[in-house]
């Protein structure tokens, strides 16, 4: 049997799955494994980590909106047919990746817990590398000179 490689990004898994493991394992690494606490805690430290939570989730709404408004699968293994360049897209190259980090510092900051924020850096890490530079060769081969000018212009981040 010979397996037909995708023309679609040769991402490593499905993004969503590591944010549930990493919330999964943080939140039981939490109750079995207190780590040290980020700060001293308090409530302006609860305000801003729920802010930045907050900001995230409306961040991933507005670019799954987009996604959607645009007739086009979120799923990094689909096949894309157009580069976004409005809305979050402006300011990321990646809003849902970025969402997803954020909302993992966000819950560190608001309980207080080194846990989310470990999670938030390897979440970085393994989205940059298995996800990001895999859907970047793709997209570079799909659209060529206009995606290079789009990844000129907007950050891959922030």
């Amino acid at each position: 049997m010979v397996f037909k490689k995708s023309k679609a990004a040769q991402v490593w898994f499905f993004p969503p799955y590591l944010l549930i493991l990493s919330l999964v394992f943080s939140i039981g690494l939490e109750f079995g494994y207190k780590a040290y606490p980020i700060i001293i805690g308090g409530i302006v430290q609860s305000i801003i980590g729920i802010i930045i939570a907050s900001c995230s989730v409306g961040l991933f709404i507005c670019s799954i909106r987009t996604f959607a408004s645009n007739k086009e699968n979120v799923h990094p293994r689909s096949i894309t047919t157009q580069i976004f360049k409005n809305g979050p897209f402006r300011l990321s190259r990646n809003p849902i990746y970025l969402a997803m980090v954020c909302l993992l510092l966000g819950f560190g900051i608001t309980f207080n817990s080194m846990w989310f924020i470990y999670f938030g850096f390897a979440n970085l890490v393994l989205l940059h590398y298995g996800i990001i530079i895999p859907e970047e060769i793709y997209l570079e081969k799909e659209f060529g000179k206009e995606y290079l000018e789009y990844k000129s212009t907007v950050r891959r981040w922030l």
